[in-house]
């Protein structure tokens, strides 16, 4: 039952919302000599320290952010590829996407040297939370990679999307 709510909510998404995004990405560096954008690209917002000894990372997205693959429990999903979801209807992004994209990061030979290095430094020793968005947050209908690099349809959340993760352990922001 709750597939189908979720299915409803998700909306096409315009020709002109298209335009619009990739022109963001550009801003930002994110598309390739091709005109393409990598999905799930972010910028940080302000950070922040909880007296729990977590930071505060305040993320806001650039280009779509599909649903993940697997499940909570890594059981691969079927098409169409739904966000998991708390009993409340959140929207989970898990803390284990987090750190797969700060290992990505710290691979990617286009990232300065600095980046490279604090991302992996990040990806190695953080754990990260999910970060959940609330019930109400919209979703688009848009077609990603599988596994097998075949498009499928999946559930994502549209640009401007604004997440909270905290990270633990995470190295010092400032070094010396």
């Amino acid at each position: 039952m709750e597939e189908r709510r979720a299915i409803r909510r998700m909306r096409p998404v315009t020709n002109e919302e298209a335009e619009e995004w990739t022109a963001l990405a550009r801003r930002y560096g994110f598309v390739n000599e091709q005109g393409d954008f990598a999905l799930g690209r972010f910028v940080f917002g302000k950070f922040g320290l909880e007296r729990v000894g977590a930071a505060r990372l305040y993320v806001r997205f650039i280009t779509p952010v599909p649903a993940g693959l697997y499940t909570e429990d890594l059981q691969r999903k079927t098409p169409p590829i739904l966000f998991d979801r708390t009993a409340e209807g959140q929207v989970i992004l898990p803390g284990r996407w987090w750190q797969g994209n700060f290992e990505r990061l710290s691979e990617d030979p286009q990232a300065p040297a600095d980046v490279r290095q604090h991302a992996a430094r990040l990806a190695r020793h953080a754990r990260f939370s999910d970060a959940l968005l609330p019930a109400s947050v919209e979703t688009i209908a848009i077609l990603a990679p599988d596994e097998r690099g075949e498009l499928a349809p999946h559930e994502a959340v549209p640009p401007g999307t604004e997440a909270v993760i905290l990270v633990a352990g995470a190295p010092e922001q400032q070094e010396e």
